[in-house]
């Protein structure tokens, strides 16, 4: 099995909130089907279906909705569009280089196993602010099954917008009982329900025996992270958010280090088209800690064999004293440190 599957089933068995009334078979067995289950999920591409049509790309698209407008007589935005597609996707002056090379636009996810996730809200309805949300909600427990009791309408993201919607719709059924007693019992009716409430419900019911007031906090961590879910998945998750214009890559991360640069390289092939030259992609790099540091015109080949860091090191120093660069960095380099400070120490 790939590693991202038997990680994720260590991490749900090392949960003792999960199913912690099965037999550990039963629990192994549960654990190995929903990480299954997720991989398979995130392995696969985004796509639409529009007019029967099979679209892959955010390029497919916008070329889709020109070619649209212009058999329906809708001139003016079929030329709107095809300028935009013109501006993301140049042709190269480079006479030697590949002619028909073109660069894919769009916007992604890069989450804690190097899986790209697309989230371009201005092509298909889902962006980085809903993923995220989807993302908290589902680490808190939500579960729309549960919520109707046994059934629902097929969404495709659980945001807050749809949580909300779901709770909504069951709240008042039966085999919600066990959330009113919840609610009575915080001095409330269940007239008063609303998802913050629902979540805390949920994760009561599964809290653990042991370090009961860190489960708490984590609790509460999730909940306010979705406030401000783009941050809260960069900042807690590990997560890298990704804005691809033509052959320009927009990154935002917290911590430049040995996985966030693996994470980076091994996504590559999901944000790129099977057109792209990989190496002519440029990246600006935004990275918020220990200080924010903006490193330009990074190459993929900077990225793969580290110079990067050196490059985000030079910048590091002219805002932390020597002594304290070098401490962070013996976590990427090793206890040598990097060797851009050798000799530079107490300087």
């Amino acid at each position: 099995m790939p590693k991202p599957v038997h990680d994720m089933v260590d991490k749900m068995l090392a949960d003792k909130s999960f199913y912690p009334n099965k037999s550990k078979k039963d629990r192994e067995s549960t654990a190995w089907a929903i990480a299954n289950s997720k991989y398979k999920k995130i392995k696969k591409k985004s796509y639409w279906i529009i007019d029967g049509k099979l679209i892959k790309t955010a390029l497919d698209v916008k070329i889709h909705q020109a070619k649209s407008a212009d058999k329906f007589g809708n001139f003016r935005l079929a030329d709107s569009i095809d300028n935009s597609i013109r501006l993301a996707y140049y042709d190269d002056e480079d006479e030697d280089e590949d002619e028909n090379w073109h660069a894919q636009s769009g916007e992604y996810w890069i989450d804690d196993y190097g899986t790209a996730h697309y989230a371009d809200s201005d092509v298909g309805d889902v962006g980085h602010e809903d993923l995220a949300e989807q993302e908290i909600i589902g680490r808190l427990g939500f579960d729309p099954w549960e919520v109707h009791g046994g059934g629902h309408p097929e969404y495709h993201v659980v945001n807050k917008y749809t949580a909300d919607h779901i709770l909504d719709q069951a709240v008042m059924d039966p085999h919600m009982q066990g959330y009113h007693n919840y609610l009575m019992a915080h001095g409330l009716s269940k007239e008063d329900y609303d998802l913050d409430s629902y979540l805390r419900y949920i994760r009561h019911q599964n809290a653990p025996d042991e370090n009961a007031e860190e489960y708490n906090k984590e609790t509460e961590s999730l909940i306010n992270g979705l406030k401000d879910p783009r941050n809260h998945c960069i900042f807690n998750f590990g997560w890298i958010r990704v804005v691809k214009r033509g052959n320009v890559v927009d990154l935002e991360l917290e911590k430049l280090n040995q996985k966030t640069l693996k994470n980076i390289s091994k996504a590559i092939g999901e944000i790129t088209s099977y057109e792209e030259n990989p190496d002519r992609l440029r990246f600006n790099i935004e990275v918020f800690k220990p200080k924010h540091v903006s490193l330009n015109d990074i190459t993929l080949e900077d990225i793969e064999n580290g110079n990067v860091q050196s490059k985000y090191l030079e910048g590091l120093r002219e805002m932390l004293p020597p002594q304290v660069a070098e401490e962070y960095y013996k976590n990427f380099f090793g206890t040598v440190g990097h060797p851009y400070y050798r000799g530079r120490v107490g300087d």
